[in-house]
């Protein structure tokens, strides 16, 4: 059974009520049972009930310190159970918490009724939970099986509270959680069938371990992803495999590129996520120039090209600016035409039907999201200098339709919150840039891709094709015509070497 262990502070609290498959039951528990095992100092289980076993004079003393108490203001009261100040105080706001929802939702008809509720909480973190290791670097889980009291329903929720993993199990019937829980701090999932509660152990006894698990634990991962990912700051692989990407510029010196080029996207100021759309802050940089101190530009050019060689799956390096293929049009593309909409944006299925079409090997969500963000583009009225006219469109479709493979490998592999991918261009001596690869830019910057163009002549001029506030432009200390990536390569290497023969 696979038990969700996350390193992050939103943890989970779930009611299993009723039995899915009876078959299945006793073996779900057995191996939830042997999972647990396996977490040392980070596991609770309750069978039945919470006993209260604490010495008699640890509890009366505790019940005459919260005479003298003031009930309302815990947390500055003198309670201590954990040596960690932090855990302590973390205790003393849930146990508010407990307490302050309890006086709400109870009959407490005096304050001696109220003390013994709050005495049995305080009691109870003493005996199971100042133990507890919270340092693992995942949620300790409580597991509470079968029935159980009013009480007890508090300390759970107390527990929840303290970041604990709460599972509570009952394949009969719902208890009073409906009652109580009116922040609605857990989550009920019922299944048709009952059984009589027995114990938690007797069941176990019963069960065997399954070794290909998709059972209770596997249901939270499925079932309630919303609420495990969603606004956490924690973010599943392939989360948003099917979402969409709004690509912001960051707006930077030329210094932050060393600091923040290999930066996860969710790293890097700016970033969000609303709903399926992930705003993923770019670079998009034109250097012109180089640097009086020439290790200083070296140093520059070799952070942007880490690991050196290129040997990233999400970085291509370009030697000049002809990033990709620039086709023209010829009478065949121009049946792509025929797929345009009335509101000038392109039936992408219709696309996919053409003998022209070259996407098919890949995934129909990469396929998907490349002609998406191309209908995208065609829609802005702010990227390009001149807006795109009907054989502007044209141009630009056919570019993408015939992108760079490698181009399109790191895109696929983009998890829009990770790496981002990445195209350095380095223009030898006095390149230049084509127009229709520059709108091909302005296209991947769209996408969300990191741009970075080395142009030590000054000749590339962006701001003829993209409108000027859509990237950034540095000049840095000296023009040169004749510097190339060449003359480079051996200060990139040459420190290197040396380092492995003196290290």
């Amino acid at each position: 059974m696979q038990i969700k262990l996350k390193n992050n502070d939103k943890n989970y609290f779930y009611r299993f009520i009723g039995i899915e498959d009876f078959f299945k039951y006793n073996d779900e528990l057995k191996t939830l049972q042997s999972k647990c095992s396996e977490l040392e100092n980070a596991c609770l289980i309750f069978d039945n009930e919470i006993v209260l076993s604490g010495e008699m004079e640890l509890i009366q003393y505790i019940y005459n310190e919260l005479q003298t108490m003031n009930i309302n203001d815990l947390i500055n009261q003198d309670i201590t159970i954990f040596d960690d100040f932090q855990i302590n105080n973390k205790f003393l706001e849930a146990l508010q918490y407990a307490v302050n929802l309890g006086m709400k939702n109870e009959n407490f008809f005096n304050d001696n009724i109220r003390n013994n509720f709050i005495t049995k909480l305080i009691v109870w973190t003493y005996m199971y939970v100042k133990n507890i290791d919270f340092n693992k670097g995942y949620n300790p889980l409580c597991i509470y099986y079968g029935k159980i009291e009013r009480h007890e329903i508090y300390f759970l929720m107390l527990l929840y509270k303290m970041n604990f993993d709460i599972l509570y199990i009952n394949p009969l019937k719902e208890e009073y959680f409906e009652e109580i829980d009116k922040d609605k701090l857990s989550i009920c999932k019922k299944s048709m069938k009952i059984d009589s509660i027995e114990s938690f152990n007797e069941r176990c006894k019963k069960g065997k371990i399954i070794e290909n698990i998709e059972t209770i634990t596997k249901q939270i991962q499925k079932e309630i992803h919303e609420e495990l990912f969603v606004n956490t700051g924690m973010f599943k692989p392939w989360q948003f495999r099917n979402g969409f990407t709004k690509s912001v510029l960051l707006d930077t010196i030329v210094e932050d590129i060393e600091i923040y080029f290999n930066e996860p996207a969710k790293l890097r100021d700016g970033f969000d996520v609303d709903g399926n759309i992930v705003k993923v802050p770019t670079f998009f940089y034109k250097i012109d120039g180089a640097y009086a101190d020439r290790s200083k530009y070296v140093k520059l050019v070799s952070k942007c090209l880490e690991p050196y060689p290129i040997s990233s799956s999400n970085k291509l390096f370009f030697e000049n600016g002809k990033i990709s293929y620039d086709e023209g049009i010829s009478d065949e593309m121009f049946q792509l035409m025929f797929c345009q909409l009335s509101d000038g944006t392109f039936d992408i299925e219709e696309i996919k039907k053409l003998n022209i079409y070259k996407f098919q090997k890949y995934n129909e969500v990469v396929q998907n999201f490349l002609l998406n963000k191309f209908n995208e583009v065609i829609k802005r009225n702010d990227l390009f200098v001149n807006k795109l006219d009907k054989d502007s469109c044209l141009k630009l479709l056919v570019l993408v339709l015939n992108l760079n493979h490698d181009i399109i490998r790191i895109i696929d592999n983009f998890d829009f919150v990770g790496d981002i991918p990445k195209i350095v261009i380095f223009l030898n001596k006095e390149d230049t840039i084509s127009e229709n690869m520059i709108m091909l830019l302005g296209y991947l910057h769209n996408i969300g891709i990191d741009i970075i163009i080395f142009n030590p002549s000054g000749m590339c001029n962006l701001s003829n094709v993209i409108r000027s506030d859509k990237f950034n432009q540095v000049r840095l200390d000296k023009i040169s015509y004749d510097t190339t990536y060449n003359k480079l390569v051996f200060s990139l290497i040459k420190p290197s070497v040396f380092t492995k023969l003196f290290k």
